[in-house]
């Protein structure tokens, strides 16, 4: 069966929507709620820190208010191209 393609924006924003439903979600579990393998997961997770949108406290991970902004958005987004039959 084929996967179907997700932009990098639509991986990440489904990695903050996961964080933003489980505060203080482990990476590993992360990984397995977004979809994500975890050699890429670390490495999104990475941009992620240094573009501040998540937090990594005690080992969990944590949405910031950048975070949740940037979801928001993405969400906005992808609602406007679909309305117009157009994919994100």
């Amino acid at each position: 069966m084929r996967r179907k393609y997700r932009s990098q924006a639509a991986i990440i924003a489904d990695m903050l929507e996961a964080i933003s439903r489980n505060p203080g979600i482990a990476p590993t579990r992360l990984g397995q709620e977004a979809n994500v393998p975890y050699s890429r997961l670390t490495q999104y997770l990475k941009i992620l820190e240094e573009k501040n949108l998540v937090t990594v406290e005690d080992g969990g991970l944590y949405i910031t208010e950048n975070g949740l902004r940037f979801l928001n958005e993405v969400r906005r987004l992808e609602s406007l191209f679909s309305s117009l039959g157009l994919v994100l």
